[in-house]
């Protein structure tokens, strides 16, 4: 399923700020929120694609990236309630001076009835372990390997290598991302055979950031060959949770003893403390010696 990208403007950072966050938990794991003080930053974000609704208390700014930009949806927060009547299908009024769980209804029904949430065939999931040494890396390339009918993509992004594939495309890969270039990436996944490698270097992997991975997915969407695809995490997730925000699921393979289930209890305490409860919606524990084998597991989530 996709996830919304909506950006509010505004230049008073508290009301921006507030705002924003709560439009973001009300929409728990249909959209994800961005907050704008600065017209620069803004543009960068509207030029890149990186924006599908505009909320501004701005009409003035509202109706001048709608005219540069009239394939997004656009929200005038106006400061008179049932006072603005704006001429187009794309440009909505709301009423600035009421709740905020009144705003994000509104939000949401603009967004169901636009249809930006259609499904889109494409299903992205991230696996990472709190326990090292459990197997995680056999199991996605166990699936990657049987997923014959449904053809998934697998991309390394372990702090030391988890799947060799010759050419260094993880190192390659992993720059090209950054720099946003397209072409390259494309022509990366067309010749990587499923496989994408992690790169040689940590410090490359651990430069990976939830902005990324959002771009990432936006140009997955273009690649027919691949219906799926499996991102291979390492360690580099401790350092940003929220990297595991834009993918659909996140799959965690742990080991049913003391030590692992310690482990899987930390990281389950610290992504209730961070406040990131939508990645703990979307996640699900893979007992990697249970009876039942993993891989069926991982089919029936994935699959």
């Amino acid at each position: 399923m996709n996830t919304v990208k909506i950006g509010v403007m505004d230049k008073e950072v508290r009301y921006v700020e507030r705002l924003s966050a709560y439009l973001y938990h009300y929409g728990n794991c249909i959209w994800n929120v961005s907050a704008f003080t600065e017209d620069d930053v803004l543009d960068r974000y509207m030029e890149d694609k990186r924006i599908d609704l505009l909320i501004s208390t701005s009409l003035e700014m509202v109706e001048y990236y709608q005219r540069l930009y009239p394939d997004r949806l656009y929200v005038f927060l106006a400061n008179e309630d049932g006072k603005i009547k704006i001429r187009g299908q794309k440009i909505y009024v709301i009423y600035r001076y009421q709740s905020a769980r009144i705003i994000g209804e509104y939000i949401k029904d603009i967004v169901d009835y636009k249809g930006l949430l259609s499904k889109t065939g494409k299903v992205s999931a991230i696996m990472y372990s709190p326990v090292g040494r459990c197997g995680k890396t056999m199991l996605a390339k166990q699936f990657i390997n049987e997923a014959l009918s449904d053809k998934w993509l697998y991309v390394g992004m372990e702090d030391y290598g988890g799947v060799a594939a010759e050419g260094n495309l993880g190192d390659d890969f992993i720059y090209y991302l950054k720099e946003r270039r397209n072409k390259e990436i494309k022509e990366i996944i067309e010749a990587s055979g499923g496989y994408i490698s992690s790169p040689f270097s940590l410090f490359d992997v651990r430069r990976i950031e939830r902005e990324d991975i959002e771009w990432f997915l936006e140009l997955f969407e273009e690649i027919s060959m691949y219906r799926g695809v499996l991102l291979d995490m390492g360690n580099m997730i401790i350092n940003n949770y929220e990297i595991m925000l834009p993918v659909d699921h996140v799959i965690v393979p742990y080991l049913n003893n003391p030590v692992s289930l310690d482990k899987r209890k930390q990281f389950e305490e610290l992504i209730e403390v961070y406040e990131l409860h939508e990645i703990k919606e979307r996640m699900d524990f893979i007992d990697m010696s249970n009876d039942t084998s993993p891989i069926e597991e991982l089919r029936q989530i994935l699959e």
